[in-house]
């Protein structure tokens, strides 16, 4: 059974260990080098929002956070990833609730954000799936030249979890 909690320090080896290539890396965290280390993952938290992993059995199996929170507006997720063994179970999903619903209840957002890569093809369309609809695509600045294309939902109506 699913739950989720602040991240501890504790959890950001164990999160480091998520990605399996560079491309993971970049999809998760782009200013990050692969591999990703703990350290990477605690200077990105420390400016950000809500550090929230979700655990099974208590093992960390996801990891997300929010940032460019604007109170009463909007924010954006970022940094989300799952354990390699625990994708397909749902946990990305559960992942995506807990944050909105941490964005909503502890922001008072109206609008969660998101970017995605042109190239990550299952997670554009998991999000779709999840309710998140495009709305700009820009060139992604960096090693790479990739689109990222901007994704959003809106708050009202959300289930809670």
């Amino acid at each position: 059974m699913f739950q989720y909690r602040n991240a501890a320090d504790a959890d950001f080896p164990v999160i480091a260990s998520f990605p399996q290539n560079e491309d993971e890396a970049f999809y998760m965290y782009p200013k990050a080098t692969y591999p990703l280390t703990a350290e990477q993952l605690r200077a990105a938290a420390a400016g950000r929002s809500c550090p929230t992993v979700v655990t099974d059995a208590d093992s960390v199996i996801a990891y997300g956070n929010l940032y460019e929170v604007n109170d009463g507006e909007d924010c954006w997720i970022g940094n989300v990833i799952v354990r390699p063994s625990s994708r397909g179970s749902g946990a990305a999903g559960y992942l995506i609730q807990a944050l909105i619903n941490r964005a909503a209840e502890e922001h008072r957002v109206k609008t969660v954000r998101l970017i995605c890569h042109n190239t990550n093809t299952r997670a554009l369309l998991f999000y779709a799936g999840l309710g998140f609809t495009p709305y700009e695509v820009r060139l992604q600045e960096g090693p790479r030249k990739l689109a990222g294309i901007r994704m959003s939902i809106p708050v009202e109506g959300q289930v809670t979890i």
